[in-house]
């Protein structure tokens, strides 16, 4: 079943008459996840529940978004429009229906919000009201979980297949990288060789030293030195995303207690892949992974400030329930759904482990489709 079926039957099951997707310059990212192709130019995507799919392209994009469709085998009329007032007025007839799903998030604050749906502004939305005041406007929350939280065996195939590539190129990495490299320019070859075969999934962090305390740090232009060398990185091919977290030590060998930390970290993530299976509530892993720094001796609340796990999939941040200690007890790991296993340590400005592996949730075990060294690389 492709997107547009399987999208088509979900708003059947919630008694909505299409689902309507209004881009401009990139903005909502299920215009790509839908089209397979990147339509920058205003655009307008309409899944209808009876079958008669409809897209609005830009004249210039209009023959690349056929294409794109063809070959992947999805039927939907196309209409192209040459100006915004023929935009417009192509639109309006589409749209003038009871109940239609727009990429708004109805609840995006609470834990077990709708933010992943979030992506329409505010203009926008204004904008189809006064179009068409007669259609009850609601949120397509229901068909972006339905289509992306658990993947198709496609997109399995896809992400075993992205993460084998960046794994070969992560396992390259110590015979090139140098002390006195930048952290950008070891992020601008990573992404050099990403972008041969597909394109990164998010800006590769590259954290030397006291920067690999910081979870999120910016890549910058601070020169590699001997020490801890953080690098999280990964790439989309066929509209599955990579994400892999290695920590390395660079020059010389390190210290006892970075070895400590190392391996505590990387028994505690084995222990989480046993609880990333069919009907585990979210929290668990986490809370697993955290008793056990515990019983290492590490004040995890202190040291260890992130969730264990997000979802993964068309991007680094997919769709599904948290992995966290904190997470509702009532959301549930299903089968091939795909999360992020990332246990971290941070010693705030002076260094920081973080051992990143990419799984699929099984029936009765997990699929780890990454590794990471079970001793630390050298560099």
């Amino acid at each position: 079943m492709n997107h547009f079926e399987k999208a088509q039957q979900i708003l059947q099951d919630i008694n909505a008459d299409g689902w309507l997707i209004v881009c401009n310059e990139d903005n909502d990212i299920h215009s790509h996840y839908l089209l397979g192709v990147g339509s920058h130019a205003l655009h307008a995507i309409f899944i209808a529940s009876n079958g008669k799919h409809k897209i609005i392209p830009v004249v210039m994009e209009a023959n690349m978004v056929k294409n794109s469709l063809d070959k992947k085998g999805l039927k939907a009329e196309i209409i192209p429009f040459n100006s915004l007032a023929d935009f417009i007025e192509k639109l309006k007839p589409i749209i003038n229906l009871p109940k239609i799903a727009i990429n708004f998030g109805d609840n995006v604050l609470d834990l077990e919000g709708t933010s992943f749906a979030d992506f329409i502004p505010v203009g926008t939305y204004n904008a189809l009201q006064k179009l068409s005041p007669n259609t009850e406007f609601i949120s397509a929350a229901p068909i972006i979980y339905g289509l992306r939280s658990i993947k198709s065996p496609e997109e399995l195939k896809a992400l075993r297949n992205v993460c084998k590539t960046t794994i070969e190129l992560l396992e390259d990495l110590p015979d090139w990288v140098k002390i006195g490299m930048t952290e950008r320019e070891v992020m601008a070859k990573l992404e050099f060789e990403y972008s041969k075969l597909g394109k990164p999934s998010f800006p590769t962090i590259v954290a030397s030293g006291k920067h690999s305390a910081d979870p999120h740090h910016n890549s910058s232009h601070e020169k590699i030195k001997p020490g801890p060398l953080l690098i999280d990185t990964g790439m989309r091919i066929d509209e599955m995303c990579s994400d892999i977290t290695w920590t390395f030590w660079v020059g010389g060998n390190p210290p006892e207690e970075f070895i400590d930390a190392y391996n505590t970290l990387y028994e505690s993530k084995e222990i989480a892949n046993n609880y990333y299976i069919d009907g585990s509530p979210s929290n668990i892993p986490a809370i697993k992974c955290r008793e056990y720094l515990a019983e290492r001796g590490y004040d995890h609340e202190k040291l260890f400030f992130h969730g264990l796990g997000h979802a993964l999939g068309f991007v680094a941040h997919d769709v599904g329930p948290r992995i966290s200690s904190k997470a509702p007890e009532t959301d549930m790991l299903k089968e091939n759904m795909v999360y992020t296993n990332e246990p971290g340590l941070y010693w705030t400005e002076k260094w920081g482990i973080r051992l990143e592996d990419d799984i699929i949730i099984g029936k009765e075990k997990c699929e780890v489709v990454t590794y990471n060294p079970k001793d630390p690389l050298l560099i």
